[in-house]
């Protein structure tokens, strides 16, 4: 049950990335801790969005003009290339396991003052 759940964040991710930029993965992630409401849910959420910016990654680097970019962009913060795509899924990892963790502590904060 929960690779599924992952797997379809994951996707989620994936698609509102390409749809609405990167502000849509923390809102995914608070959503999904919302709605899991699992003490797992952050470490599943940076999971999905590790595997959604990695398929997107690999997307993009089957483009020719991967091979040349990454290295320029690698040369301006003076990092390899290499680098610099491995920080761009980190930001995302970051990103959704931060929101997540931040909403699950509040709900779980709401939950326990309320009985």
């Amino acid at each position: 049950m929960i690779f599924i759940r992952v797997l379809v964040l994951a996707a989620l991710i994936a698609a509102a990335t390409m749809l609405f930029g990167w502000i849509s993965v923390p809102v995914l992630a608070a959503v999904f801790a919302v709605v899991v409401r699992s003490v797992s849910a952050p470490g599943e959420a940076a999971l999905a969005a590790l595997l959604g910016w990695g398929a997107l990654l690999a997307r993009v680097a089957m483009v020719p003009a991967f091979s040349t970019l990454l290295p320029q962009i690698g040369a301006i913060f003076q990092v390899p290339g290499a680098v610099v795509a491995v920080l761009s899924v980190l930001l995302g990892v970051l990103l959704a396991w931060s929101a997540a963790r931040v909403l699950s502590g509040f709900v779980a904060r709401t939950v326990a003052a309320s009985v």
